[in-house]
């Protein structure tokens, strides 16, 4: 049974950082490419978002049954808590994700796409520095 959360996790990485990855591509080449191009590059940037947020819950699902699997939060060590401060990050930046692109659809204003400039690469970042300590915190 740990095996198969385990790999529930791995799935919930894959989505999420492939959403990710996906949604920032994609509103950089919105943001030079022709206007009805960029309308359509900007309306794929939801769905990938969307993508990236399920990953996110799966993997906080999973998160939470191996560390009770592995011994409690007792048994966990310092770098698996610093994992969780960019995991903790990657979900803040993926709400924030989400309430622009709500906006975005509320008002009509495309240029609150700067803002995803910024929560997407930084959003990538928090969550190769999770995995990174994770590779190194269960060895």
């Amino acid at each position: 049974m740990f095996g198969f959360i385990l790999f529930l996790h791995f799935v919930g990485l894959m989505l999420g950082a492939a959403g990710g990855f996906a949604a920032g591509f994609v509103m950089i080449k919105a943001q030079s490419a022709p206007a009805d191009q960029a309308a359509t590059l900007r309306g794929l940037g939801w769905p990938f978002a969307m993508m990236a947020g399920s990953g996110l819950v799966v993997l906080w699902i999973t998160g939470i049954i191996l560390v009770f699997g592995k011994g409690g939060l007792g048994a966990m060590s310092a770098l698996f808590w610093w994992k969780i401060v960019f995991v903790v990050i990657a979900t803040v930046l993926n709400g924030l994700t989400h309430r622009t692109f709500a906006q975005m659809r509320r008002t009509g204003d495309a240029s609150l796409a700067q803002r995803l400039m910024i929560y997407g690469p930084a959003s990538s970042a928090s969550v190769l520095l999770a995995v990174l300590l994770a590779a190194y915190a269960f060895n």
